[in-house]
C-alpha cells in the first residue's frame, strides 16, 4: 500500500482482512472446542466460567500487541527504521513480564476469584483446575498475540494462520489422544492438551519472526534503554487497556448475576455459555477488517495523510457493519438447529433463541464500536474510548443486567437486553467523535500536536 495516494481499494483491505479472519476463527475454535469435546453441559460450564476470566486478562495484555502493531506502523509510514526496531524488543518483553505474573496471581487467588462470581458448586472444582492449568500459563497466550502483531505489521498475514491451524490441529488431536485414550478427566485433559499446542505454537512464531522480520529481541534494548518509546507504548497501551479491562470485568460481573439467575432459573448460565460460542462469530470478521485496518491506518497517518485515513475509516464501517448484522441475522433465524447440536436441554435451547434475536440489535452497535475504537486509538486518540467503556459498561451495561435480569425477572433475555443498549449508545456517541475530527491533529511519532 502506497500512502501517498488518497484512495484504498475495498480489494486491498480484504486481501489483508482475510488471513486475520482466517486466524482469528481458528483462534475463536481453539477456545472453544474444549468445551465441545468434553461432551458435558457441567464441564462445559467450568471451561467457560474459567476462561471468562483468562480472556479478561489476554485481552488487556493483548492490548500492547496492538500498541507495538499501532506504533510499528506509524514508524514504517514516518521511514523511521531505527525507533521501529526498538518497538518488538519492548513490546515482547514488558508483555512477557506481565503475563507471568498476572499467571502466578490466577495460581494463588483463583478459589477466591471463583467464589466472588457465585461459581456454582456442581462445577466450582473443574473451573478452578482448569483456571488454574491455562491461567498459570498465561504467557504462553502473551506471547503467541504479540508476535502474531509483529508479523502482521509486517504484512506476512498468511504466516499466523497458519500458526493457528497448526496449534488447533494440535489442540484437537491431543484432546481425543487424553480425553478417550488416556482417560484423563475431562477439563484436565482439554487443557493440558491446550498448553501443549500452544508451546508448539510459541516455538513456531519465534521462528517466523526471526526468520521473516528479521529482528533480534534484546531483552537490554526492551527494558532498559529505550524509556522514550517505552513511554509511547504505554501511553498508548494503559488507556487500550483500560478500556479492555473495564469491558472484560464488567462481562464478569455480568456472568455472576447470570449466575445468580441461574439459582431459580437453571438453564440461564448453559445458555449464556452456549451463546457465547455463536456470538463469538457474530463479530469475528469485524474484528479482522479493523485490524487489517489498523495496519493501513498507521501508515497513512504516519505519512499524515489524514484524507486517505479517513476513507480507509469510512470503507471498513461499512464492510463492519454489514458483516455483522448478516451473520448474527443468520444465526438469529437457524438457532434452534445450531443449538442443539450442543444440547438437548429444550429451556436452554429456547432461551439461545431468544438472546440471537437480540445479538443482531447488540452486533450493529458492536461493530461500530469495535471499528471506531481502533480507529481513535491507531491515531493516539485512546483516553475518550477507556472513559466512555468505563462509564456506560458498568451504568448501563452492569446496572442494567442486575435491573432487568434480576428486578425485572426477565432473566437473561433482561441482560442481553442491557447490554444491547449499551453498545448501541456507545456507537452513537463514536460517530460523533469521529465526525468532530479531533483525532486528525495527533502525531504520535512525533509527539507533536498540530493546531
Amino acid at each position: 500500500m502506497t500512502v501517498e495516494k488518497d484512495n484504498i481499494s475495498i480489494k486491498t483491505l480484504l486481501k489483508l482482512t482475510i488471513p486475520v479472519f482466517l486466524e482469528l476463527i481458528l483462534q475463536v475454535l481453539l477456545g472453544n472446542v474444549d468445551k465441545i469435546m468434553v461432551r458435558n453441559d457441567a464441564s462445559a460450564n467450568a471451561i467457560n466460567q474459567a476462561n471468562s476470566i483468562i480472556d479478561m486478562l489476554t485481552v488487556s495484555i493483548s492490548v500492547l500487541a496492538a500498541g507495538s502493531l499501532i506504533l510499528i506502523n506509524q514508524y514504517k509510514g514516518a521511514g523511521n527504521k531505527r525507533a521501529e526496531n526498538k518497538i518488538y524488543s519492548i513490546a515482547f518483553y514488558f508483555t512477557l513480564v506481565l503475563s507471568f505474573i498476572l499467571g502466578i496471581v490466577l495460581l494463588i487467588f483463583g478459589p477466591s476469584i471463583l467464589r466472588l462470581m457465585n461459581v456454582s458448586s456442581s462445577f466450582f472444582e473443574e473451573t478452578l483446575i482448569y483456571l488454574r492449568i491455562n491461567g498459570g500459563f498465561l504467557f504462553l497466550q502473551a506471547i503467541i498475540l504479540t508476535l502474531s502483531a509483529f508479523l502482521r505489521s509486517n504484512m506476512f498475514m498468511i504466516h499466523g494462520f497458519i500458526v493457528s491451524a497448526t496449534i488447533n490441529v494440535l489442540n484437537v488431536g491431543l484432546n481425543a489422544l487424553f480425553l478417550y485414550v488416556f482417560n484423563i478427566p475431562g477439563v484436565m485433559g482439554v487443557g493440558i492438551a491446550t498448553i501443549i499446542s500452544r508451546i508448539i505454537g510459541c516455538i513456531i512464531l519465534l521462528i517466523l519472526v526471526k526468520k521473516l522480520v528479521k529482528i533480534k529481541l534484546s531483552f537490554k534494548e526492551g527494558m532498559i534503554s529505550v524509556r522514550k518509546e517505552l513511554t509511547k507504548l504505554l501511553k498508548i497501551s494503559i488507556p487500550s487497556a483500560g478500556e479492555s479491562f473495564s469491558y472484560s470485568l464488567s462481562q464478569i460481573v455480568i456472568l455472576s448475576i447470570i449466575n445468580i439467575i441461574g439459582l431459580t432459573m437453571i438453564a440461564a448460565p448453559t445458555a449464556k455459555t452456549y451463546a457465547n460460542i455463536m456470538v463469538q462469530f457474530s463479530f469475528i470478521f469485524t474484528s479482522s477488517i479493523t485490524q487489517a485496518m489498523q495496519i493501513m491506518l498507521g501508515r497513512a497517518l504516519g505519512a499524515r495523510n489524514t484524507v486517505l485515513a479517513e476513507k480507509m475509516i469510512n470503507k471498513t464501517l461499512v464492510l463492519a457493519i454489514g458483516s455483522s448484522l448478516l451473520i448474527s441475522f443468520i444465526q438469529a433465524l437457524f438457532a434452534k438447529p445450531i443449538f442443539s447440536l450442543f444440547t438437548k436441554d429444550v429451556e436452554v435451547i429456547k432461551l439461545c433463541s431468544y438472546i440471537m434475536w437480540i445479538e443482531v440489535g447488540l452486533e450493529l452497535g458492536r461493530a461500530i464500536n469495535i471499528t471506531l475504537v481502533r480507529a481513535l486509538q491507531t491515531s493516539g486518540d485512546v483516553l475518550f474510548p477507556t472513559i466512555l467503556a468505563v462509564v456506560f459498561c458498568w451504568s448501563v451495561a452492569v446496572v442494567g443486567s442486575y435491573i432487568f435480569g434480576v428486578v425485572l425477572n426477565l432473566g437473561i433475555v433482561g441482560v442481553w437486553i442491557a447490554m444491547t443498549i449499551d453498545e448501541l449508545i456507545r456507537a452513537l456517541i463514536f460517530i460523533i467523535r469521529l465526525k468532530k475530527g479531533k483525532w486528525k491533529n495527533i502525531n504520535l511519532v512525533s509527539n507533536v500536536i498540530i493546531n
